[in-house]
């Protein structure tokens, strides 16, 4: 029988050590496969959640970014025959109240009216002075209050679904950029002029 040969005690030593080598590098490399799975799921948890934020950010621009920076204001017109489009001889006026809160996000509108005779309809125009313009909002749709007429026409609150024109599908915060612009005017109707029996730019 053959007799294996007595071992280095270095030469077991230098491979114990190898062996400790080996696994502390195993070791090692497991931690680094480790620690970079732990950051690629943060950074997509963290991707995802910013998404998700982008979104809301996005989808609340088009209807909070531009009402939310808004100051409370009231904007108004005076209506008469004179600025209709063509003139109207006419004693009859109105005025037009809209008052924004800011808080509740809201437009608030009061339209009132002095001796006309069988209003009909009343809207906010997209259009400049002298100009005829588009309806962007219908303040009063009927019925025709017989005879002559003074009083509250119509009052509410303006909603932006309601908006149509140009301001179709966009918020209270346009329409009131659309104002401040100078771009917006009021038209009563009447039986005898459907459209401008009085009017009145909107400031």
């Amino acid at each position: 029988m053959e007799t294996m040969p007595p071992q280095d005690p270095l030469a077991r030593e230098r491979a114990r050590r190898r062996r400790a080598e080996q696994v502390r590098r195993r070791r090692i490399v497991l931690g680094v496969c480790v620690l970079g799975l732990i950051i690629l799921i943060i950074a997509i948890v963290v991707a995802t959640s910013g998404d998700g934020g982008a979104a809301v950010t996005t989808t609340s621009s088009s209807s909070e970014s531009s009402t939310t920076s808004l100051a409370a204001a009231t904007y108004t017109a005076d209506l008469s025959g004179a600025d209709s489009v063509p003139a109207v001889r006419t004693d009859a006026t109105g005025s037009l109240t809209l008052t924004y809160d800011p808080d509740a996000e809201t437009l608030v509108f009061v339209l009132d009216i002095n001796g006309l005779t069988n209003p009909s309809v009343a809207s906010i125009y997209e259009g400049a002075p002298a100009s005829r313009g588009t309806v962007v909002f219908t303040l009063f749709d009927g019925p025709t209050e017989e005879g002559l007429f003074s009083g509250v026409l119509a009052r509410g609150t303006i909603e932006e679904t309601t908006l149509t024109g140009t301001l179709a599908g966009k918020t209270i915060g346009d329409l009131i950029a659309l104002i401040q612009a100078g771009g917006a005017y009021v038209s009563v109707g009447n039986s005898s002029h459907p459209e401008d029996a009085i009017r009145g730019q909107i400031l």
